[in-house]
C-alpha cells in the first residue's frame, strides 16, 4: 500500500490564506489559531517554518509583520529554506481575519486524516512483511489512534434554542455542585468561589507558594473533597512533613519543630498525637510525585483519577515552570502546557490550580501580569490569577533607593511571622480582590488576617505583629 504524498488530504491554498491572516491587526488572531495548530499540522513544509516563526516572533513579544518573520527565519538559518519571494507573497494573500479559526480547524482535520492513512499504509505494509505479531501490530496501532483522537478538533457547534431547549438546565445543575466549594481560608472564602476553572497562582520568594497551595487543598480535603496535589519540585516526605509541623504548631504555637526537623527525624509528644490522628483521617488528598514527565505525560496519569466522578476534584501542578517541554523556547513550551492544562480541566470539569514563578526583573515591584515568567497564555486562558507577594510590596511609596528597598525586603522575609498579601489579578467568577495572611514560614502554616495597617507593616525587624488566633 503506498500513497504518494501529494495525494493525501491538504488544504495548501487554505495554508497560505491563514499565514496571511495571521500577519494581520499586530496579530490578533494567533493566539486562538495557536490553541488550534501545532506546525506540523500544515501540509507543505515551507508553511511549517513560516507558521514556526510567525507563533515565535509574536509570542516573544515583538511587533507582528513580515519583516519581523523574516528576521526570525534569518536567525533561525531557515530564510533560504522557506525562499524570500514565496514568505513575501503572502503579504497579498488575504485581506481578513474573520474566517482564520474555521481554516484553522479545517487544517487540522486534514492534518489528523493524513495521520490516519499513514497508519493504515504502516500497518499495512508491517501486515504484508510479516514482521510483527498482530499483538505488536494491533497495540501499536491503538497507541497512535489514541494519541490522534485525543489531538483531534471535535466539532463543538451548538445552536442557541438547542442550548435553552436541551442543555442549559442540566449543565446549570452540574455547576451548582460546586456551589460549596471553599478554600477553608475565611478571608478567601469572602471573596472567591473555587468553581470549577484554571486558577494559576504565582508567588515572589518566600511567598510561601507551595505552602499555600499545599495547605489550601489540605483544607478542602477537610471539607470532603478529593485533591491530587501534582509535585515536579518537593517529595511526598516534604509535603507531608508540612502538614505535621503545621497541625503541631496549631495545638503547641511555641514549639520549635519544623518540617525539616522533622525530615530529619526530630519529635515530640505533640506530634506523636497529630501522626496518630492523621493516620485515622480519611482525607482523599494524595500526591503524585513527578519528574521527567511532559504535560501529557501528567495529562494522562490525571485522567483516570479525574473521570466517572459526579464530583470532579481539586488538582494542583507544582509548579509550571519545570514541566519538562519538548518546544524549541520556554516561552512556547509554557504556552503550551497553559493551553493543554485549560483542556484537560474543560474536558474533566476540575477545579485546577497551577503555580507560576516570577521573573527575577520583577522581585523588588509591586506584582502585576508582567511578573509572571514566560507569562505568554497565562493572562488569557486562566480563569482566575492570583499572587502572592510581601505585604511591604503594597508600601513601595518613598522608597527611591533601590539597596534600600532591598534591605527592608530582606527584612520583612526575616520576619516571623511574615506578612503576606494575596492579590487577586484577574477574576472571570468575580471581582478583583485582596486578602491578607500571617505566614509562619517556620511552621509552614498561613493564618489569614485582617489587612495590615502601615505602621504594623513598616516595622523595624525582629518586631512582631500582634497575634492572631486562627
Amino acid at each position: 500500500m503506498n500513497i504518494s504524498p501529494l495525494n493525501l488530504p491538504n488544504k495548501i491554498e487554505m495554508e497560505k490564506k491563514l499565514l496571511s491572516a495571521l500577519l494581520l491587526k499586530e496579530g490578533e488572531v494567533i493566539p486562538k489559531v495557536a490553541a488550534i495548530l501545532e506546525p506540523d499540522d500544515f501540509f507543505r513544509a515551507e508553511h511549517k517554518i513560516i507558521f514556526r516563526a510567525i507563533t515565535h516572533v509574536y509570542f516573544s513579544g515583538t511587533p507582528i509583520d513580515i519583516l519581523a518573520v523574516e528576521d526570525e527565519l534569518q536567525k533561525t538559518g531557515e530564510l533560504e529554506r522557506v525562499n524570500r519571494r514565496y514568505l513575501f507573497s503572502l503579504i497579498d494573500y488575504e485581506f481578513s481575519t474573520a474566517r482564520a479559526e474555521y481554516h484553522a480547524k479545517t487544517i487540522k482535520q486534514k492534518a489528523e486524516l493524513r495521520k490516519l492513512v499513514q497508519v493504515a499504509q504502516v500497518l499495512a505494509d508491517d501486515a504484508q512483511k510479516d514482521i510483527r505479531s498482530p499483538v505488536e501490530l494491533i497495540a501499536d496501532t491503538q497507541r497512535i489512534l489514541d494519541e490522534i483522537s485525543r489531538s483531534a478538533v471535535p466539532s463543538k457547534k451548538t445552536s442557541f434554542a438547542d442550548f435553552f431547549a436541551n442543555h442549559f438546565n442540566s449543565e446549570i445543575a452540574d455547576m451548582k455542585a460546586y456551589a460549596d466549594r471553599r478554600s477553608g481560608f475565611f478571608n478567601l472564602d469572602q471573596q472567591q468561589f473555587f468553581s470549577p476553572g484554571l486558577y494559576v497562582i504565582g508567588a515572589t520568594p518566600a511567598a510561601g507558594k507551595t505552602t499555600f497551595c499545599w495547605q489550601l487543598l489540605e483544607q478542602m480535603a477537610r471539607r470532603g473533597e478529593t485533591c491530587i496535589y501534582c509535585s515536579y519540585e518537593m517529595s511526598r516526605l516534604e509535603l507531608f512533613a508540612k502538614s505535621v509541623a503545621r497541625e503541631t504548631f496549631k495545638r503547641a504555637p511555641y514549639t520549635d519543630l519544623t518540617a525539616a526537623g522533622i525530615r530529619r527525624g526530630s519529635w515530640s509528644a505533640e506530634m506523636n498525637h497529630v501522626v496518630e490522628d492523621f493516620a485515622a483521617e480519611a482525607l482523599d488528598l494524595s500526591v503524585l510525585e513527578l519528574q521527567d514527565e511532559t504535560v501529557d505525560d501528567l495529562l494522562a496519569l490525571l485522567k483516570p483519577l479525574c473521570s466517572n466522578k459526579q464530583r470532579a476534584p481539586v488538582v494542583c501542578l507544582d509548579y509550571l515552570q519545570i514541566v519538562p517541554t519538548s518546544r524549541e523556547s520556554t516561552k512556547l513550551g509554557i504556552d503550551d502546557s497553559v493551553r493543554k492544562l485549560k483542556k484537560f480541566q474543560r474536558d474533566t470539569n476540575t477545579t485546577f490550580f497551577v503555580i507560576s514563578s516570577f521573573n527575577r526583573t520583577n522581585y523588588a515591584q509591586s506584582v502585576s501580569f508582567e511578573s509572571f515568567k514566560e507569562s505568554g497564555n497565562i493572562e488569557y486562558t486562566a480563569d482566575v490569577v492570583l499572587a502572592l507577594q510581601l505585604n511591604l510590596m503594597n508600601n513601595l511609596k518613598g522608597y527611591n533607593d533601590l539597596s534600600e528597598l532591598r534591605k527592608r525586603i530582606e527584612q520583612a522575609k526575616k520576619q516571623q511571622p511574615r506578612q503576606i498579601n494575596l492579590k487577586c489579578l484577574k477574576n472571570r467568577h468575580g471581582t478583583n480582590y485582596d486578602c491578607f495572611f500571617l505566614y509562619h514560614s517556620a511552621h509552614d502554616c498561613f493564618e489569614p488576617c485582617d489587612r495590615f495597617d502601615e505602621n504594623e507593616t513598616n516595622q523595624n525587624e525582629g518586631e512582631k505583629p500582634k497575634k492572631k488566633s486562627f
